[in-house]
């Protein structure tokens, strides 16, 4: 079975399988919303959402695209000066292990109410992934081809554009996985926990509001999204493959 036909039948199953738990549950609607009531929110108040979609969105690609330049230029700093690599690593480990809610709450206090902390926040969710796959990429290239490269005198630009940063890309692309998903989920956590804006806003005032079909509504949008992105990294995979064969060979 390919992988277009599985996510086809899963898109025709999840309605399936909604609606009989909505039967077999027999929760009222205000509990547990049809899907037609869903889709009907999402169509009378689109506006509202594409609205709050496009700020999620905006910090969760912004805070990803700063993410990746630093995690790269951090992982070729470490191929290239070892050294420093052992002396940041104590400030990864402890950064990386600061509670999410602390971190969200010492921004929020020094910068209140902007886009700023949720961005920060996608940054610190998705940098150490794409940190420690890429420098493990750019270090694991095979000692034959680089030999080879020495053989043929090429600097250290022509070694990294021509054998390193190829060999790299299945690490690079295994964090995107991870961490393209990551950042619209981090995005949206970080909303629910302050924002006057965005899907993750838009789940708090369900929530006080006592509004199911729209937080249904919210976590079908962001679902979508999330299996957006993964998709696109998919795509992103193949044809870097592509690319990482031709250079190589």
């Amino acid at each position: 079975m390919s992988e277009k036909t599985a996510y086809f039948i899963m898109f025709i199953t999840i309605p399936l399988v909604w609606i009989a738990a909505k039967e077999i549950s027999g929760f009222p609607d205000f509990l547990l919303p049809p899907p037609g009531m869903v889709v009907e929110v999402l169509w009378n108040e689109y506006e509202l959402f594409l609205e709050h979609t496009w700020v999620t969105l905006f910090e969760a690609l912004t805070g990803y695209l700063i993410a990746n330049i630093l995690a790269i230029s951090l992982a070729i700093t470490f191929l290239y000066i070892p050294w420093f690599e052992s002396l940041a690593l104590p400030w990864t480990v402890v950064i990386k292990n600061i509670p999410f809610v602390t971190i969200a709450s010492i921004l929020i206090i020094t910068m209140g109410d902007t886009p700023a902390p949720k961005i920060i926040i996608v940054i610190l969710v998705t940098f150490f992934p794409i940190l420690a796959n890429v420098t493990k990429g750019l270090q694991s290239t095979d000692q034959v081809l680089l030999d080879r490269m020495k053989t043929l005198h090429a600097n250290h630009w022509q070694v990294f554009c021509k054998v390193r940063w190829p060999s790299a890309i299945p690490y690079y692309i295994a964090a995107h996985e991870i961490a393209f998903t990551g950042s619209i989920i981090a995005a949206i956590i970080a909303e629910w926990l302050f924002a006057r804006k965005g899907l993750g806003f838009l789940i708090v005032q369900a929530m006080s509001q006592y509004r199911a079909d729209r937080l249904y509504a919210v976590t079908l949008v962001a679902s979508l999204l999330a299996v957006g992105a993964y998709i696109l990294v998919k795509v992103l995979e193949r044809r870097l493959s592509r690319w990482q064969d031709q250079t190589l060979t």
